[in-house]
Formats: structure tokens, C-alpha cells, sequence
């Protein structure tokens, strides 16, 4: 590098000067007085291309001016009260735009540095462009998000530190009746139920200590509604810094709670269901037992003394025994149900001369149906028995004071309610019976269809809602209660009408059993032929022994359904069989009932059971008829008259009996 010594102030003067003649920056120079002093080559090139011509009589200030430039001047900064520099943007329509930069120097003068600002203004207005680009797409994220956020199943809000609301969606300010935009800027405490924040305001505090919270709860909402929630709490946490707020989700479960709720009963009360059906075998076996003993015993002369005091108690009490189980085999739905199409309304007014006579003067019973009623297919005898349990379930609720409403009408089912029932939304048969008694609280609620629960004390069997659950259930319709405590209760039940229905209606499920007239047993001491009892309970088999003895019949014994085929096949004249339906062995009494009716069609066949009869007709044997364990006699005396009416062919042995 040469360093260059000028020794006069004239030697620097011109160096300067060649220096701003030769800059590439247009620049000019204008004097105290605001005149036009100098301008270099690069000014001149560059006002030339705008048809501008400078001469010496031009100020700075007519310099700047749209008259010389035939454009818009457009000031950007500076020029105020001792400023020392302005800024100028001409804006030319052809694009072309010059950025005009104006400095004051100490003594005066002036320098105005011209650049060519297209390339600028070009970057400038693509930023704008940019810029209201963006702006679009983020009001559109923004609304997308908006809708997303209003549209999800699901209550979202954001809450600062303090629990001021800054965010709602629609969902959730509309489960308080009120817009978001009422709602932003309130506080949690504000909008929130009392007790709603007592039960979430621990979440929430750990929500403001930086922990990720997801918990269930029942809140209450405006005009005493109640929700199943589940909320998930996630904090808003800084890069660097404290927890400012959280973000809430809550989700309404209750829809879902109530199907598993609806799916825990149904399966409870299968498997109750199925425990009652083998139960019901072992205690009907019992009471047979128990009957044939003592029934016998009233028809001695020398027990006239302990007749009325001890046999026709203990024999009474066998009796409710029996009835009780079969009112509890009939949830298990096994027993006979014969649905057919029936007038609800004519059904109801029929029985309703019976419910006022059920219950005390001072209870009123009102019946109201508000529209015309289709048909539902169901078993009328165990609809009025429903019915007549929940009248007498609010005769008892209200102490025998007040009123029964007892409202028939339709309902449609909308999909949403169907899929939480299980049941094919369509036209539903609507009945509900409210009395204005003392209510329940709502854990009883959840338990009174189950068997032998009751809240009455030291009455009722706990048998008479489960009873009504199970006619609505086989019914394919559904039931519920509302109720609170001090406030009545309210059982509605919905039944099908005839379009939900299936095409053919389902007959009884055994053959009709003839009702002849009873027949006495004979006076004159002559048998009526020779049975064989197939029983594999020996006590059992002894009592049923003596009843079928007392009214003519010989009877053999048989352990089993093979024991009874060696019987058949070793002794002749047998000329009825009775048989139990479940026994030890690879026979049962229906394979038994069939196989005796296919190669000795003249033998009488009868089957009997403790446990409901639940099997279907395809496999019934034709013509046999059923004895329900315990039986009484003139059951058995009638099961037996085709014996007097028609000649029995005695049975001869043959040798495929002893196939097996």
C-alpha cells in the first residue's frame, strides 16, 4: 500500500473533487443558500433518464418538489425541527422509483445522494404481499381451527393462572347456557357450579404446578342437569418460566358410562338368570319331596289332631316356596312366554278397576293417554302382573297417600338413545307410571332390579321389579327410573311397536297341554295299569311314588334312562312312563321322551322338571305332556286321563332296547 502526501490544501481539494465526479452515487451539491452548486456524472446520467434538466437557478427545495420529478414525492422521515438529513421516496408510475436522500452539513450546504429504489420498492411491495399472504392463511388456520375446535365432542377452554376463562369453544360455554364470547375474561368460580369447583379445584391446582391431570367426575350444569365428565388438564408452560395457565378438555362420557351400565345389568341379570334356573331344580326337587310327604299324612284319620296346627301350615308354607320360585325362574326368562299383538291402552283400562281396588281411598290413580297407540307384541298376563307391581311399589312409596299418573303414549327413539338401550331406533309404545312418594337416592336407583333387593323393611320378596325388568327385556323394549329423594319417582317403560316387531310372533314354547276333565281316582280298588318313575333323586323318587300309587297306578323305579330302557325291555304291561328331563347318563328325559314315542308309540309318556321350561318346540317331543315340579295331585290325576279314556296296548319287550 503507497501512502500518498499531498502537501497543500489545493493538492486535497482536488483529489476530493475527482473523487465525487468519479462516484457512482449521484450526488449533488447545493449551498447555503439553496442553490445548485455542483453535481457529479452519475447524477447527470441518472436525471437524463428521467427527462430532467438542472440548471443553475434550481433550489433544493424546488428540487424535491413532484414538478420537477412529474411524480409523486413522497417524504419518509426527517425534515422536522432541527433535523439535519430527510428521506424521500419518488414514486414513478412506470416502476421506476428513486430514493432521494437529503443531508445539511455544518456551514450550510447541502448534499442530495440520488438511488435507484425499484429493486427496493420490488422487495417492499413482495414483502407486502408476503405479508397479507400469511395474514390470509393464518386467519384461515385460524378459522379451520375455530371450527375444529367448536365442532369436536368435547368442551375446550383455556385458563390462566389466576382461573380467568381466556378461551371457551362453543361446546362448552354452550353446557351453561351461554356464548364463548360471554364467557372470555369471567372467572372459573364465575361460571363453573359450586360444587363442580369443589370437586376439581385439586386437579386444577396441580394443573397450575406443571402436571398433566385426565380425571372423571359428574358435574352439575344450570337447571339441575348432571353430566358424566371426563377432563384433561395440560398445563402452559413457557420455554423458561412458571406455569402461566392450563388448557382444558372435557369430554362427555355420560352416554358411555350409562351403556356399560346398561351392559353390567344385562349381564348380571343373565347370570343371576342362570344361577335361579339351576337352583330352581334343586328346590323344586325339595318341595316335591316335602309336599309328598305331608299331603299324605292330612288324609289319615288318626292326624286330625295335627292337621289344622302343624301339616296345613308347613304344607302352606311348601306352597309359597313354589311360588316364589317360579316368580324367580321368570327373570331368568326361561318360562313360557306367549308375545302376541295387544292393545296397550285396552289392556291398561281392563286392569285399572283392579289397581284402584289394590290400593287405599286416600291414593288416586289417574291414567291419561295422549295419543293413539299402536300395537306391541307382548305376553299380556305378564304385562298386567308388571304393571300391578309398580303400582304397588308407589302404593308403598307413598304410604298409601297422594296419586299414581299413570301416562300412555308413543315415542320415537332416536338413534343416539338406541344405541345406549341396544334397541332398533324407530316407533316406541311410551308408558309411565310417577307417584309423588318419597323417591330414592340414586345409588338405590342402580340397585332396585336386581333380585331379591328391597328396600322395604322386613316386607317384600325383592322379586317384583326384577320381575318387571325381565317382561320388558323379553319384551325387546327397555326401562328406567328417575327419581330423587322427596321427590316421587318416575318408572318409564318403552315397548316396540308392531313395525319393530319380527314377522312371526313366537308360540308357546312347550305343546298345549289338554285340560280334561279331572279324573278321580277309582273307588273300586282296580289299578289303572303299570308305570315306571325314571327319578334319580331316591327322595324324590319316593314321594312321587306314593302320590302316583294313590290314585290307581302300579309303579316301577328307575335310576336313569338306561335303567329304564332294561326295564321296559324285561317287564310287559308297562303302559305309561314318567320321566324327570335331566339325568346322570348320555340320556336325558327328552332323548328318552323321543325314543319311547318313536318305537312304542302306544305307551303314555309325561315329563317333569323343577327347572323352568325353557326348551324350544323343535325338540319337544309331540304330544307330551309337562308336569312343573312340585305338581299336585289333581295335576297329575289330569296329566293321566288320556289312560281312562283310551285302552293302553301293554308293551312287549323287543330287542333293540337292548341296543344300547
Amino acid at each position: 500500500m503507497v501512502l500518498v502526501r499531498y502537501g497543500t490544501m489545493q493538492d486535497r481539494t482536488t483529489v476530493y473533487r475527482d473523487i465525487f465526479m468519479a462516484s457512482p452515487q449521484a450526488m449533488a451539491i447545493f449551498d447555503a443558500d439553496g442553490r445548485l452548486v455542483e453535481t457529479n456524472a452519475a447524477f447527470k446520467a441518472l436525471l437524463e433518464t428521467r427527462h430532467i434538466v438542472c440548471h443553475p437557478d434550481m433550489t433544493v427545495s424546488h428540487f424535491v418538489s413532484s414538478e420537477v420529478w412529474h411524480a409523486p414525492v413522497l417524504l419518509l422521515s426527517g425534515c422536522g425541527p432541527g433535523s439535519v438529513s430527510c428521506s424521500y421516496l419518488i414514486s414513478s408510475p412506470d416502476g421506476q422509483n428513486v430514493d432521494l436522500q437529503l443531508r445539511t452539513m455544518e456551514n450550510g450546504d447541502s448534499i442530495v445522494t440520488l438511488s435507484d429504489a425499484s429493486e427496493e420498492a420490488a422487495d417492499r411491495a413482495r414483502l407486502r404481499d408476503l405479508i397479507a399472504t400469511r395474514t390470509q392463511q393464518l386467519i384461515a388456520s385460524e378459522e379451520r381451527l375455530s371450527l375444529i375446535a367448536n365442532e369436536v365432542p368435547a368442551g375446550i377452554a383455556h385458563i390462566d393462572k389466576d382461573f380467568t376463562i381466556l378461551y371457551a369453544n362453543t361446546r362448552f360455554a354452550r353446557a351453561y347456557g351461554i356464548t364463548p364470547a360471554q364467557m372470555i375474561g369471567k372467572n372459573a368460580y364465575d361460571i363453573l357450579h359450586p360444587h363442580t369447583m369443589e370437586q376439581s379445584s385439586r386437579f386444577f391446582e396441580q394443573a397450575r404446578r406443571g402436571m398433566v391431570v385426565d380425571f372423571e367426575m359428574r358435574v352439575e350444569l344450570p337447571e339441575q342437569k348432571f353430566k358424566d365428565v371426563r377432563t384433561l388438564l395440560r398445563p402452559e408452560k413457557p420455554s423458561v418460566g412458571d406455569v402461566i395457565g392450563f388448557y382444558l378438555v372435557s369430554i362427555d362420557v355420560t352416554r358411555r358410562k350409562a351403556t356399560m351400565r346398561a351392559l353390567m345389568q344385562s349381564q348380571k341379570m343373565d347370570a343371576l338368570g342362570r344361577m335361579a334356573s339351576g337352583i330352581s331344580h334343586d328346590f323344586n326337587n325339595l318341595l316335591t319331596i316335602i309336599l309328598g310327604n305331608l299331603l299324605p299324612l292330612t288324609e289319615r284319620p288318626d292326624c286330625d289332631g295335627i292337621t289344622e296346627d302343624f301339616l296345613m301350615p308347613a304344607i302352606s308354607a311348601a306352597r309359597r316356596g313354589s311360588a316364589l320360585t317360579k316368580r324367580l325362574v321368570s327373570l331368568a326368562r326361561r318360562e313360557q312366554f306367549d308375545a302376541r299383538p295387544t292393545d296397550i291402552g285396552e289392556a291398561i283400562r281392563e286392569i285399572y278397576s283392579l289397581l284402584q281396588s289394590s290400593v287405599p281411598s286416600t291414593l288416586t290413580i289417574n291414567l291419561r293417554q295422549t295419543a293413539a297407540l299402536p300395537s306391541a307384541v307382548i305376553d299380556r298376563a305378564q304385562f298386567e302382573m308388571a304393571i300391578l307391581n309398580l303400582v304397588l311399589n308407589a302404593r308403598d312409596a307413598t304410604d298409601g297417600r297422594g296419586q299414581i299418573d299413570i301416562t300412555l303414549g308413543t315415542y320415537t327413539l332416536p338413534p343416539a338413545e338406541a344405541e345406549v338401550s341396544r334397541l332398533p331406533a324407530g316407533n316406541y309404545i311410551s308408558l309411565s307410571i310417577r307417584d309423588n312418594g318419597c323417591g330414592m337416592s340414586e345409588d338405590l336407583t342402580e340397585k332396585i332390579f336386581e333380585p331379591f333387593f328391597t328396600s322395604k323393611k322386613g316386607a317384600g320378596s325383592g322379586l317384583g321389579l326384577s320381575m318387571v325388568y325381565g317382561f320388558v327385556e323379553q319384551s325387546n323394549g327397555t326401562i328406567h327410573v328417575n327419581s330423587r329423594l322427596g321427590q316421587g319417582s318416575e318408572f318409564t317403560i318403552l315397548l316396540p311397536s308392531v313395525d319393530l316387531a319380527p314377522e312371526a310372533y313366537s308360540a308357546p314354547l312347550l305343546p298345549d297341554i289338554s285340560e280334561p276333565l279331572p279324573m278321580e281316582p277309582p273307588q273300586n280298588g282296580t289299578a289303572l295299569g303299570l308305570a315306571l318313575l325314571v327319578e334319580d333323586d331316591a327322595d324324590v323318587r319316593r314321594a312321587l311314588c306314593r302320590k302316583i300309587t294313590s290314585f290307581g297306578l302300579n309303579v316301577l323305579e328307575a335310576a336313569n334312562a338306561q335303567d329304564a330302557l332294561d326295564v321296559l325291555g324285561l317287564v310287559q304291561g308297562i303302559t305309561a312312563v314318567i320321566s324327570d328331563l335331566d339325568m346322570p347318563g348320555d340320556m336325558n328325559g327328552i332323548a328318552l321322551a323321543h325314543y319311547l314315542k318313536n318305537a312304542h308309540p302306544d305307551l303314555h309318556v309325561v315329563l317333569m322338571s323343577g327347572k323352568p321350561a325353557h326348551l324350544h318346540q323343535d325338540i319337544w317331543p309331540a304330544d307330551v305332556p309337562f308336569l312343573k315340579k312340585p305338581f299336585s295331585k289333581e295335576e297329575l290325576i289330569e296329566t293321566f286321563a288320556p289312560l281312562t279314556s283310551t285302552p293302553a296296548t301293554s308293551h312287549t319287550p323287543s330287542e333293540d332296547l337292548f341296543a344300547k
